[in-house]
C-alpha cells in the first residue's frame, strides 16, 4: 500500500513539474506582438467545443469547419512560438488544418480538437480532468508516446 501511494505521489509531482512551468516558457507572439498565441490556442479550443461537443461532431457544418481550418493554417504560419514543443504541437495541428482545409476528414478534425485541448490545459491551465495526450507539450509524449504517435502516424500517412 505504502509503495503504491509512493508512486501515486512520485507521478504527480513529475506531472506538475512536468506541465507547470510551461506558461512562462511559452511567451511569444504573433508578428507585430499584439496577440499573444495562449489566445489563439484558448479561442481554437472554444470554437471546437462549441462545434464539436456535446454530439455535435455527428453533424459536423463542414463548410464552417473547412473555412476555420483555412484561418488556422494561416495564423499558424504567421505565430511565432520559442517553446520547441509548443512549436511542435503548432506544426501538427498546421498540418491536421491543412487536411481539413481541403478535405472533409472527420479523424484529422477531432485530431485538431483534442490538440488545442490539450494545450489549453497546459499552456493556459484550462480545468478539465481530461487529457488526450495528444501534444508534446504537457503529458503526450509519455509511454510509448500516447496521442502524439497516433498523430504523427496519421499525418504521415496523409501526407500529400
Amino acid at each position: 500500500m505504502a509503495a503504491v501511494l509512493f508512486v501515486s505521489l512520485a507521478g504527480l509531482g513529475w506531472y506538475y513539474l512536468s506541465t507547470a512551468s510551461v506558461t512562462e516558457e511559452v511567451e511569444a507572439t504573433e508578428p507585430g506582438g499584439e496577440v499573444p498565441y495562449s489566445t489563439l490556442i484558448a479561442s481554437t479550443h472554444q470554437y471546437y467545443n462549441k462545434t464539436l461537443c456535446y454530439d455535435k461532431d455527428k453533424a459536423i457544418n463542414w463548410a464552417d469547419q473547412q473555412t476555420h481550418a483555412l484561418e488556422l493554417v494561416n495564423e499558424l504560419h504567421s505565430v511565432m512560438v520559442k517553446n520547441k514543443t509548443v512549436n511542435k504541437d503548432f506544426q501538427n495541428a498546421r498540418k491536421l488544418a491543412e487536411i481539413v482545409s481541403k478535405e472533409k476528414d472527420k479523424t484529422a478534425l477531432l485530431y485538431l480538437h483534442r490538440i488545442f485541448h490539450d494545450l489549453d490545459k497546459a499552456v493556459n491551465h484550462y480545468k478539465q480532468k481530461d487529457d488526450f495526450g495528444y501534444t508534446y507539450t504537457g503529458t503526450g509524449k509519455r509511454l510509448f508516446g500516447g496521442g502524439v504517435n497516433k498523430v504523427e502516424h496519421y499525418l504521415a500517412e496523409n501526407k500529400k
